[in-house]
This record gives C-alpha cells, structure tokens and sequence, in this order.
C-alpha cells in the first residue's frame, strides 16, 4: 500500500471484502505511517483509510493475513506468529535470494499459493508451514460485454518489459504497416476498469509478463480477463498462468524472445476464423472455472479452518 494500487493489492482486497461477508468473523485493516496516499480513482485503499485502525497491536484470538512486504510490521516483534497465526500470500519468486520477500518465508504461516504451479515451487524451495492453493479470480460484473467488433486489432500490454514491447510495436510497423491497427499500453491507467475497458477494444492481446530473470508471476489476471473477454492471446510461460494458458489450445505462448513474440502475432493474424473461434472458446471456457465465488469459499473453508491447521503445523507437527 505504499504506492500505485496493483493487482496483488486488488486480490487482497478482494480478501477482505470476502471475510467481511462472514458472520464469525469481524475484519480490520491497518495502514502503517509510512503509508503513501495519492487520491487518483484507481487508489483501492482509499475508501478503507478512515475505518482502518489507529494502533498496530494485534492480540490472542487475531488472525493476520498478510502480502508482499507486510511481513515487515511484524518482524521487530519476534512473538508474533507463535500464538497469532498467521495467513501470508506468496510467490514463486520469492524463492528467489534477490527478492526482498525472500527472507519472510522463514517464518511461521499458513501460505496461499495462486497456481499449483506456484505451489509446486515454494514446496520444493521449503517454506516454514503449510501451503494451499488458491487461484485467483475474476469479478465478472466488473468486466464489459465483448466488444461486438473490436476497433484495434492488437493491443500490446507491455508495462512490464517496456523496451522489449515498444521493440515488438516497432518490428510489426515495419511488417504490417497501416494494415494492422495497433494499441501500445506500457504504463499504469487510473483505474482497473479503464484497462479493461482498454483491453475490450481489441481482436488480439498481447501481454508482457515479469521477465524471467527478474522472477515470474505468482498468477497473471490480464490474460484471464482478456479470455473472458474473447480475445485471441498471446501471452508467454510464466509459471503462475499454466492452469489456463494452455499452448495452442487457449492461447499462443511464445518463448520470452522479441523474434517469437513477433512470430507469434504474424501466427494469431494468420490463423483462419474458425481456429482463432475455437481457441477463444477453449480461453473463454476455461476461465469461467476462475469465479469469485469458488474463490471465496476457498477463502472462508482455509479461514474457518485456520487454527486447526496451525495447531497441526506449529504445536503438535
């Protein structure tokens, strides 16, 4: 919460609004004082700042959920986590050394993992507890009906690897010219329904993921939301979207490369119409399973559940 709001800010405060719904719980959030604010529409938080609470102090009988870099409020207190459990999101990239959430998965949690694959990898590094998985997914009322006929024929997301996106719209200008109408979205939009009403606008998406050498997504929503939407996309291996980018089959994967990137848009614009239906129907079909309400069952059984687990885990292993 420290700056720009963020799709791993979305998902926890998806989180909250879930465990709001139950009756055996009462949530609260807090913001520490380093807190950034910035008042722009897309800011998730801001209607939350004047509820959350005052004082950090959790007690006996509190559960945490934390993300990202919120395990730094509680690591100058070393008894927090041993009568407290605690619920933490985490990565596949924080096995990493060089991340700065590495050194948190020394300590006690029930984690939440996004993918099987993910899982797969904080299991194998070792993690102190017990992991679950929990896929993301999407609220649907917020998404727009597919565009009937979309306007732009691609639409490049490439905010995470803005050099090689802007390669990759330079290298089709010089192919397809005025032929093909292309889209180039490389930095934050106010809000999440501006992206998505972005992404509607298009017949092809294309999506830069974290580079593999600076780690790989723990998930990756856009490419889910664009199948919701209907589009053809393209969308690379990233550990955390294998549960529904399927290669050939919902999607075009190309290898992290500019040359494959290319190839894989001259391939999606060479495609004839009924394969490209079928493989947005596979991508539709498959992302339907990615609903709100299985995710937040998931979320009420591992809350409802918790101080069992941890009980297992931690006092009696």
């Amino acid at each position: 919460m420290k700056g720009g709001s963020s799709g791993g800010q979305l998902k926890v405060r998806d989180v909250f609004e879930y465990v709001r719904q139950m009756d055996d719980f009462e949530p609260h959030v807090y913001f520490p004082p380093e807190t950034r604010w910035t008042d722009y529409p897309g800011n998730l938080w801001l209607n939350y700042r004047d509820e959350a609470l005052k004082v950090w102090d959790p007690v006996p009988g509190d559960i945490l959920f934390l993300a990202g870099r919120d395990w730094e409020q509680i690591n100058p207190d070393p008894t927090l986590g041993q009568d407290i459990p605690i619920v933490a999101i985490a990565q596949p990239r924080h096995v990493r050394p060089g991340d700065p959430r590495h050194e948190f998965l020394q300590h006690r949690a029930v984690r939440v993992a996004k993918s099987q694959s993910g899982l797969d990898i904080l299991k194998s590094h070792g993690v102190n507890g017990p992991i679950f998985c929990i896929p993301d997914a999407i609220d649907f009322s917020v998404l727009p009906s597919p565009h009937p006929d979309p306007p732009t024929d691609l639409l490049i997301v490439g905010m995470k690897n803005v050099l090689m996106a802007r390669q990759l719209h330079l290298k089709l200008r010089r192919k397809f010219g005025a032929k093909l109408s292309i889209e180039m979205h490389d930095g934050k939009m106010p809000t999440r329904e501006d992206f998505l009403r972005l992404l509607n606008r298009c017949r092809v998406a294309c999506f830069f993921t974290v580079p593999p050498e600076k780690g790989l997504e723990g998930f990756y929503l856009p490419a889910l939301e664009a199948m919701v939407l209907r589009k053809l996309v393209i969308c690379p291996d990233a550990i955390g979207n294998r549960d529904f980018c399927l290669a050939d089959r919902t999607c075009i994967m190309p290898e992290y490369q500019l040359d494959s990137y290319f190839n894989a848009v001259v391939q999606a614009f060479e495609m004839t119409d009924e394969a490209k239906e079928v493989m947005i129907s596979n991508a539709a079909a498959q992302a339907k399973a990615h609903n709100h309400e299985s995710e937040r069952q998931s979320y009420w059984d591992l809350f409802r559940s918790v101080d069992e687990i941890w009980t297992s885990a931690f006092e009696n292993p």
